[in-house]
């Protein structure tokens, strides 16, 4: 288990699909793959841990901490999830990197730098976009027992090009260095939502929901960070979003404390609402638990949930497959952290799918939702764009 410094890590993934994932001061390169499971229905997560578990007790005590598992989920809370334990995992906490090799190490190559060449080339298609009509069919569903529901669209774009897929992670990390990079599987993308990270049973998860354009200069930027904290759909829909997850939270954590009122967070592109909720995890529970009791937050399903998921299955397009269902990883210690898969895309093939939603509450308009998903989509078409 080697220890030493690098800068980033990017350079150490594959080219194609890679196994990534970067916040704050941790970084994780997966290099091979050592075991993977798949589990399904509305506790996979917690039949991860399960298999989680037991392959920990066949690991050294002096090694098992530092482990390292990447995962990923389906939106749909009875769909597919994956674990993947790499065969080698370079992890940076922030200047130290440690690399570990799981299994007999004889022929297995030291992980070598490798320079990230141009990104893909897409061609994206001329919007025509129904997306207008499904708000308004969103709008008609809701009535005093269901307030939000959030609905996505999708653009599919044709890879004209193949190319070294780290780039448009490197790029990413350069624009948006707040969020969380990731790429599993073929999904990738830059989220800035934590759905929930555990370290040393520290619980923390940040909430988003509520958004406005940023300003085209600093009076308008601020302008438009003052409109979005004093709007009341905004505010309606972040106050649907904090509860869910407090309310998911409880059962798992000796205490929990979520802040009264959010707070603007200014990302490159956009302003958002939000919230910052912390707590103490119970003896009980893993950070799988939280996973399987978070999903589908009110941020990206609606309220309450069996109906937005119902609404959604019936007038969103294309299946939202991974985009907006948990990602993350876990260490042999118990620690780990994992976000909501948004600002994505999922390579397939010779395509690539992209999805971006808007909460859709009594009072929202259609034009000003598309306008929101516009700004949604353009992390990915920037980390593409030539």
């Amino acid at each position: 288990m080697p220890t030493a410094r690098f800068g980033s890590l990017i350079e150490f993934a594959s080219a194609t699909r890679p196994m990534y994932y970067r916040h704050g001061d941790i970084e994780i390169v997966g290099i091979g793959e050592r075991a993977r499971w798949t589990a399904s229905g509305p506790n996979r997560f917690a039949e991860l841990n399960e298999h989680w578990t037991r392959a920990l007790n066949t690991i050294s005590p002096s090694l098992r901490p530092h482990v390292i598992a990447l995962g990923s989920g389906q939106f749909d809370p009875n769909g597919e999830a994956q674990l993947v334990v790499p065969r080698t995992a370079i992890v940076r906490r922030g200047r130290d990197v440690t690399v570990v090799t799981i299994g007999d190490q004889t022929g297995i190559p030291e992980p070598t730098r490798r320079s990230v060449g141009a990104a893909p080339v897409v061609e994206w298609p001329h919007i025509d976009s129904v997306y207008r009509e499904r708000v308004r069919a969103a709008l008609s569903r809701l009535d005093a027992e269901f307030g939000k529901v959030v609905v996505a669209r999708a653009i599919t774009g044709e890879v004209v090009r193949p190319g070294d897929e780290r780039a448009p992670l490197q790029r990413l990390t350069g624009e948006y260095p707040d969020t969380h990079i990731f790429a599993l599987d073929g999904l990738w993308g830059a989220s800035p939502e934590t759905l929930v990270k555990v370290d040393r049973r520290r619980i923390s998860a940040r909430v988003l929901a509520g958004s406005a354009a940023r300003g085209w200069d600093a009076a308008a930027d601020t302008a438009a960070a003052v409109a979005l904290s004093n709007s009341p759909k905004d505010l309606e829909e972040h106050r649907y979003a904090v509860t869910s997850v407090i309310n998911a939270l409880a059962p798992h954590c000796r205490t929990i404390v979520g802040a009264k009122n959010p707070f603007t967070l200014r990302l490159s592109n956009v302003w958002h609402l939000a919230s910052d909720i912390v707590g103490v995890l119970g003896t009980r529970s893993t950070v799988f638990d939280l996973v399987d009791s978070l999903h589908p937050t009110a941020a990206v399903a609606g309220v309450p949930t069996d109906r937005a998921l119902a609404t959604i299955a019936e007038i969103e397009a294309i299946p939202r497959g991974r985009y907006a269902g948990p990602i993350g990883w876990v260490d042999g210690a118990g620690n780990g952290e994992w976000a909501i898969a948004l600002r994505c895309a999922q390579w397939r093939d010779s395509q690539i799918v992209a999805h971006a939603g808007a909460g859709i509450i009594d009072g929202s308009d259609p034009e000003s939702e598309f306008a929101e998903t516009e700004l949604k989509f353009r992390p990915i078409r920037d980390a593409l764009a030539g």
